[in-house]
C-alpha cells in the first residue's frame, strides 16, 4: 500500500514571490524583503512575515 508523502519543508524563495497576495503585499515586495536570500533557501512562513514587515519599515 502507498504511503502520501507530506511535504516537511519550507517553501522556496520563488514560491514565496508567487504567494504574495498570502501575505497580504505585492510581488516586489516580497522580492525585495527575500532579496539577500539565496535563490533555493527553504524559508520559514514566521520568518518571511518578520523580513517582510521590516522591508516595508515595520517593527
Amino acid at each position: 500500500m502507498a504511503r502520501k508523502v507530506q511535504r516537511t519543508t519550507a517553501p522556496e524563495k520563488k514560491e514565496w514571490i508567487e504567494s504574495a497576495a498570502y501575505l497580504g503585499a505585492e510581488k516586489f515586495e516580497v522580492a525585495g524583503a527575500l532579496f539577500h536570500e539565496d535563490e533555493h533557501s527553504m524559508l520559514e512562513e514566521s520568518i518571511v512575515k518578520h523580513k517582510l514587515t521590516t522591508y516595508k519599515g515595520g517593527m
